[in-house]
């Protein structure tokens, strides 16, 4: 047998054939691949994926990478899905943007329903529907798969819904008085200077007046109240929010109702709302703004819910040259004054959250 001269004869007989043995291989091997191939000649399954640009009207194909941002009330879109190949949808809720909101994840408030076909254009038109964000407006993620099994292909688009979370707060961990007695009963709530030392560590502050010894903000059952039925109002301060100083714009967002007898005697409603050491109101360019707070229906059997219907109240706060926002800047509402010369201004706050926006959110809440 004829010996091949590989230019390996520096090494043993035995090892020259083992050195080229893989090449052989995938020589003897290349005409089994060609065949395979050829029974896939003409394949080209495809999906796209297109939608309407809400700011131009025009529907534009989506990129693989793309997302889409949608408003914290309910609504709708539609996508376009165009292919060849038969295909499937599917709609998973994910974990919040921010690992540290430790919450439950909100399964289907996404939904997604096909609703029609062009056959001109050779397109499904899918309608995409999502519940309304009512407790807060904390970022969710659901991707939308649309996928085709037989080919081992698909699309993948996530949806966006809410804002990243710089200060999220519902009182949860208040739990003087009773969970299902009148927000109007006074039994057993507490002054904040006498809360626990761990309820202390969350940093919420009041200011104690001229003259007074304490601040007349009480901790009730997962809420506060500001102000007390003998003329003193009272003050709430968020805590130091040290990674704002990151941020151009956030919306400050908070539950707030004026207090309501069961007569039907109503407080004053004023609160007032103040930004310290740096950042302005969007609106106003300034650092201060009073407004007035909707009342509730004490005899109402569902008050401890239905007091926060009318509730909500959203403001944009941005960080301009000449005052920018500081990892000192904080939120103080104000019940009225600290002395009232007539009257009471008792408020009910409760979820007051702090959300960074960019140029893709600013103006989804008013969506």
């Amino acid at each position: 047998m004829m010996e091949i001269n590989l230019s390996c004869k520096h090494l043993p007989k035995n090892v020259r054939w083992r050195r080229w043995l893989p090449l052989l291989t995938l020589f003897l091997l290349l005409p089994s691949y060609w065949s395979c191939d050829d029974s896939e000649e003409g394949r080209n399954e495809f999906i796209s994926v297109s939608h309407v640009d809400n700011q131009t009207g025009e529907k534009v194909e989506m990129k693989p990478d793309e997302a889409l941002n949608i408003p914290p009330k309910a609504g709708q879109l539609s996508i376009f899905v165009k292919t060849n190949t038969n295909y499937s949808v599917l709609v998973q809720s994910k974990v919040p943007a921010n690992e540290q909101e430790e919450e439950e994840v909100i399964e289907n408030w996404l939904k997604a329903e096909k609703v029609g076909r062009n056959e001109a254009t050779g397109e499904d038109e899918w309608h995409l529907a999502w519940e309304a964000q009512t407790k807060d407006y904390k970022r969710r993620i659901a991707t939308v798969s649309i996928t085709s099994p037989e080919v081992d292909y698909g699309r993948f688009i996530n949806i966006r819904q809410g804002f990243t979370t710089r200060l999220g707060e519902d009182f949860e961990w208040l739990k003087y008085g009773s969970s299902t007695a009148s927000p109007n009963v006074t039994t057993n709530e507490k002054l904040i200077g006498d809360w626990t030392e761990a309820q202390k560590e969350y940093q919420w502050s009041s200011t104690i007046a001229k003259e007074e010894d304490k601040a007349y903000c009480y901790g009730k059952f997962g809420f506060i109240r500001l102000g007390d039925d003998q003329g003193h109002g009272a003050d709430l301060i968020t805590p130091y929010i040290t990674d704002i100083v990151r941020d151009s714009v956030l919306l400050v967002s908070f539950d707030a109702v004026a207090y309501t007898e069961e007569d039907g005697t109503k407080d004053n409603n004023k609160l007032v709302i103040n930004i310290l050491n740096g950042g302005e109101f969007a609106d106003t360019h300034t650092t201060t703004k009073t407004i007035d707070l909707d009342y509730y229906d004490p005899l109402d059997p569902d008050v401890l819910t239905t007091m926060w219907n009318k509730g909500r109240h959203n403001f944009y706060v941005v960080s301009p040259p000449e005052r920018p926002v500081t990892a000192n800047t904080k939120f103080q509402i104000i019940g009225g004054d600290y002395t009232l010369t007539t009257g009471n201004n008792r408020v009910f706050v409760d979820n007051f959250y702090v959300y960074r926006l960019d140029d893709v959110y600013y103006y989804l809440l008013d969506e």
